[in-house]
């Protein structure tokens, strides 16, 4: 497989993973036992964090991050005019400008997520805000499609918000769990990308897909956290797609692993 040799998004020799095997097993099972929170699956797991937004946070978010919606792409795809970007009907807009990523909701958000997860919010993307009309919808699909040597490393964690009710249909199915879950404002769901046992594999478990909204609107939020800073690569120009790194080069045992 093709490895770019820029050294602007070489991660430095010293730099840890956000998780090792096993560290994504003990942290659901410590999360699960928190107030609010639901065990919705154990293997893989999926929680579920009831009333996690108030519904002046919610309207906040959706205030902050609407600036701008445009046609979704489907996950990793690129040109909206595909074939694939018909999988996904929905409209997205980024939280990406100063106005909501100093937004004091936002912001607040964002710290309660990286400190619930621990692992720092560099390592998470801009939060992405969705919006689906009536007749919308987003087909199966998975989150985890940052190659093994990307400047940021593997999706680790999807934490999903909802920002409004939905009066019919628009829930979250996860397929292979045969498990929908309903939109409720405020409340929001996690799940990992990644196996606990080897996180920079591809749990295949959590494909999922957004039902189409029979009636209503329905608005969340997509918060991914990454193995490896995020923030700072992206800065630097980079992009998702595997680069040279240490540990490829160097060939150390935990990372011995095929090149996405």
């Amino acid at each position: 497989c093709f490895l770019n040799h820029s050294t602007a998004c070489r991660r430095d020799f010293q730099t840890l993973p956000a998780a090792r095997a096993g560290d994504l097993q003990l942290k659901f099972e410590a999360l699960a036992k928190g107030a609010n929170v639901t065990v919705l699956s154990r293997s893989p797991w999926l929680l579920k964090f009831e009333s996690f937004l108030t519904n002046s946070d919610a309207d906040a978010l959706v205030l902050a991050a609407g600036h701008k919606f445009e046609r979704s792409r489907a996950t990793g795809d690129e040109n909206i005019s595909s074939e694939a970007a018909y999988a996904r009907t929905s409209h997205t807009s980024w939280c990406n400008v100063p106005s909501c990523l100093e937004d004091p909701v936002y912001l607040e958000v964002r710290n309660r997520i990286s400190d619930l997860l621990g692992v720092p919010w560099q390592n998470s993307e801009h939060l992405q805000l969705l919006r689906y009309e009536v007749g919308q919808f987003y087909s199966e699909h998975h989150d985890q499609i940052s190659p093994r040597y990307s400047a940021w490393g593997p999706r680790l964690y999807t934490f999903f918000m909802y920002l409004s009710d939905v009066e019919e249909g628009g829930g979250t199915l996860f397929t292979k769990l045969n498990l929908t879950i309903i939109p409720r404002k405020g409340d929001a769901i996690l799940w990992p990308s990644v196996h606990s046992d080897d996180p920079f594999e591809t749990d295949t478990r959590t494909y999922h897909e957004a039902i189409r909204v029979q009636r209503g609107t329905k608005f969340a939020a997509n918060f991914w956290v990454h193995m490896y800073n995020f923030q700072d690569p992206l800065m630097r120009g980079c992009d998702n797609q595997n680069y040279l790194q240490w540990d490829y080069m160097d060939g150390h045992k935990e990372h011995k692993t095929k090149v996405n």
